[in-house]
């Protein structure tokens, strides 16, 4: 039978109270009358959102053994979560998604989810407290950055156990899904187990592709792999047949359009270059200092274009930006600019290119 916790308090814990009250005791002397924290967890693993909040807590309402959420053991923390939920006058947490992270690195994401869960509070706040960070917003109240601010104001500690509890139970909610990473041991931070899983394993859909750049993840994704994947998925031997025959046109197709582009004075760095779960980049060339990713799509119907327009949807578009710039980090590759194209090409009876339009993404 597991033993219940026993919350218990200590003169440090009143004491620190106190010690950290004087940051909202000195705002509230100032004038102002309503006080947020604002705090994240998550901004160092190599796996899973950022987690932001904001929380008022009320004056009326103490709570006591408040501290920088990650100097609490797990228990405490725990207990601290519904402590705060109950007591204080309101409170916001967020999520921000891996697409955010990626898009606007950890950084920008972060601070993102900072301003959505200051504007989230059921109680506007006239006073701000961040912890270590500015955020440029006109909708947002007055703001004071204070450099460790979870461990000296109540305030901002609250908000901290409030992102790191929440960050803490997905992950290990993401465990069930994905057990093989042990997510609920690490919560995603770069531990040796996590490495270790990775190399293993590679990437899930909760890795931040940004944060790998050193591990050089990725290769190419040769034919056999093609036909032993789709061998492991289709049992029925037509539809094995008809998946090899396309992928046989695919590499026509791309053969052809890099010798199209090698004639234009490209050199071919990779082909098939694929990484699960963000897919694969059909070609990467070079060109000087242009770096050139290409998407081939093969038809043969006369609508070939609008055709492989369609098939290029927004979601492959980014898992294809992402993967290039991954690519292009990790393997140091020297370029200026970066330039994606869609290679449509109308294909004869026997697979040969007849036309190729090309059109940026």
């Amino acid at each position: 039978m597991t033993k219940e916790y026993k919350f218990r308090l200590t003169e440090q814990d009143y004491a620190r109270f106190a010690k950290m009250s004087e940051i909202e005791n000195k705002y509230y002397s100032e004038g102002y009358q309503i006080i947020a924290g604002v705090d994240e967890a998550g901004r160092g693993p190599l796996a899973g959102p950022v987690f932001c909040a904001a929380c008022i807590l009320d004056p009326r309402k103490p709570i006591y053994g408040l501290n920088d959420s990650k100097k609490l053991t797990a228990k405490r923390r725990d207990y601290l979560f519904e402590e705060i939920k109950e007591k204080a006058l309101t409170y916001k947490i967020v999520s921000v998604s891996l697409e955010e992270i990626e898009n606007k690195n950890i950084l920008g994401a972060t601070k993102t989810g900072m301003i959505e869960a200051v504007l989230g509070l059921s109680l506007q706040p006239d006073l701000i407290l961040i912890d270590a960070e500015r955020l440029q917003d006109d909708r947002l109240p007055a703001q004071r950055s204070l450099k460790h601010g979870d461990a000296i104001s109540n305030s901002i500690a609250a908000a901290s156990v409030l992102a790191k509890v929440s960050r803490d139970n997905f992950m290990i909610a993401m465990d069930e899904i994905y057990p093989e990473y042990q997510f609920a041991k690490h919560k995603g931070y770069a531990t040796a187990d996590h490495y270790a899983a990775i190399e293993k394993y590679g990437i899930c859909e909760l890795h931040r592709l940004s944060f790998l750049h050193k591990l050089r993840l990725g290769k190419p994704k040769s034919q056999a792999d093609v036909i032993c994947i789709e061998q492991q998925d289709d049992h029925d031997s037509d539809v094995l047949k008809t998946n090899i025959t396309s992928v046989s046109k695919g590499n026509s197709a791309e053969n052809q359009v890099i010798n199209h582009l090698i004639n234009a004075g490209y050199k071919v760095l990779e082909q098939n270059f694929w990484l699960r779960p963000f897919g694969e980049i059909d070609l990467i060339l070079q060109k000087d200092n242009r770096l050139c990713i290409v998407e081939v799509k093969s038809r043969q119907s006369s609508n070939y274009e609008e055709q492989a327009m369609i098939a290029l949807d927004n979601n492959k578009k980014w898992r294809i930006k992402k993967l290039a710039e991954y690519y292009a980090i990790s393997r140091k590759i020297d370029f200026n600019e970066m330039v994606f194209l869609l290679a449509a090409c109308k294909l004869n009876s026997n697979n040969q290119i007849e036309k190729i339009k090309y059109h940026d993404f």
